[in-house]
């Protein structure tokens, strides 16, 4: 137990010292936690390898065997070289694949030398594949996957086949450096299932994080969006308050005054107040739908019945703009399941917006029955909505034309409200435009049976 903990204690700290020297700011410049475990396997095995290298190296050289001395020197120059290319270069991309390479070879090697496939040939050929699938993606795996089969196969057939590619007896390989090679393969697979081991535990480690991050910062937004619409809708309910006693006072004054110049001023009061009460009611409605507060009052609705009570006040405004309105109703038997106040308040924003939006022309509402559903088409021949828009036509306070470049008065609420109210009814709200040329817009809801 002592001598091993002294074993490691001597192995580790080379180790340890020269990775700070050959990876130090190679790890620093990688932000990518999996790709630094990559760098540090393709150093632990060039590492190893070298000092088997030195094992062996020392090993021929008692013996006598110089040739193998050579064979082992210059493998571990090449291997001593790849360490500082790691350390110039910031890159594992070439060492991995000289790494793959030179076990490929010396498998292959030995296969036709020694005329046998065995076990341990298999076992490396796996662990190779394994290491090119990792470290140098799936592409370079599966090229280096048939790269090893190629040759085992051709030796295959050609053994089948009776050729001796070896004159005499095939070689064998000394006990000494088979169980020293087993050893090395053997601790490198080892070290291998273990960095996957450890790189998926910090994989999945990573994930648990991620998530815990998303649903704490989901959690942080949806609370802070509750908020928003609260402080909002208290707001909004505070001002709305004043500003109906203020046009209630203006009322006052308008019916007890004589003077026509008062009475003006009183009725452009009056209708800047009562542009204020809309801003400030469909604010109110947008953060009430927000904070999830609308309750709806689900009830039969005879839809073309409402249409007629929401367009008579609208009909009279297009007339003044000398705009033409035609209302048609293809089916008078359609009854929706709907919070009436909700659907009143959505159609008198979209044919409110036609009217507004149209300055020639004309207006054109159309209900009829579509399979299990009613639609409402609102077409009219105005200013129409560049495509680019149309995505965010339905977001909170966008509008097309903006800042002192607007020319039409408006929050840009009408129709992000009036699509919330529609999918909280359980329909679909639908846009077709062209740039100049007018806008069709088309609601459904779902009928009762």
């Amino acid at each position: 137990m002592i001598g091993s903990l002294y074993f490691a204690i001597i192995f580790k700290s080379p180790v340890k010292f020269f990775r700070q020297y050959f990876l130090d700011d190679y790890l620093r410049s990688e932000p990518d936690v999996l790709k630094k475990a990559s760098i540090k396997l393709a150093f632990n095995l060039v590492f190893i390898s070298i000092v088997f290298l030195v094992f062996f190296f020392l090993i021929y050289l008692a013996k006598g065997e110089h040739t193998l001395m050579i064979k082992s020197l210059v493998i571990s120059s090449l291997f001593i070289s790849l360490l500082f290319y790691m350390k110039a270069t910031k890159s594992i991309t070439l060492v991995c694949h000289l790494l793959v390479l030179i076990s490929w070879a010396n498998n292959n090697f030995n296969v036709y030398l020694f005329d046998t496939f065995n076990f341990f040939t298999a076992w490396l050929t796996i662990v190779n594949i394994i290491f090119a699938f990792h470290t140098l993606g799936h592409k370079a795996g599966f090229i280096y996957s048939f790269l090893h089969f190629l040759p085992l196969a051709v030796h295959m057939i050609i053994k089948e086949a009776g050729i001796k590619l070896v004159p005499g007896e095939p070689q064998h390989l000394v006990f000494s450096d088979a169980l020293t090679t087993m050893v090395l393969v053997f601790i490198i697979t080892v070290y291998l299932i273990y960095h996957y081991h450890q790189a998926y535990k910090l994989a999945q480690r990573s994930v648990h994080e991620s998530m815990d991050e998303m649903r704490k910062a989901k959690e942080i937004a949806e609370e802070m969006n509750r908020l928003k619409s609260n402080f909002l809708a208290n707001m909004s309910h505070e001002i709305r308050t004043p500003i109906n006693g203020i046009l209630g006072i203006s009322q006052v004054i308008e019916m007890e005054t004589t003077s026509p110049e008062i009475k003006g001023y009183v009725q452009l009061q009056q209708q800047s107040g009562k542009r204020l009460l809309n801003t400030i009611t469909s604010i109110l409605n947008l953060s009430r739908l927000e904070a999830q507060k609308e309750h709806l009052v689900l009830e039969p609705v005879d839809l073309p019945k409402l249409l007629k009570e929401v367009i008579f006040p609208l009909e009279e405004l297009a007339r003044k703009k000398n705009l033409s309105f035609e209302f048609e109703v293809a089916d008078a038997n359609l009854v929706c399941l709907a919070d009436e106040h909700m659907l009143y308040q959505v159609i008198n924003n979209i044919v409110g917006n036609a009217i507004k939006f149209t300055d020639r022309g004309g207006i054109k509402v159309h209900v009829n029955r579509d399979g299990g559903s009613a639609v409402v088409r609102v077409a009219d021949s105005g200013i129409g909505i560049a495509e680019d828009f149309m995505p965010r036509m339905f977001n909170p306070f966008e509008q097309e034309s903006g800042g002192r470049n607007r020319n039409y008065e408006g929050t840009g609420l009408g129709l992000s409200i009036s699509k919330k109210y529609i999918e909280l009814l359980g329909g679909e709200s639908k846009v077709t435009s062209v740039k100049g040329q007018g806008s069709t817009f088309a609601i459904s809801l779902p009928l009762v049976d």
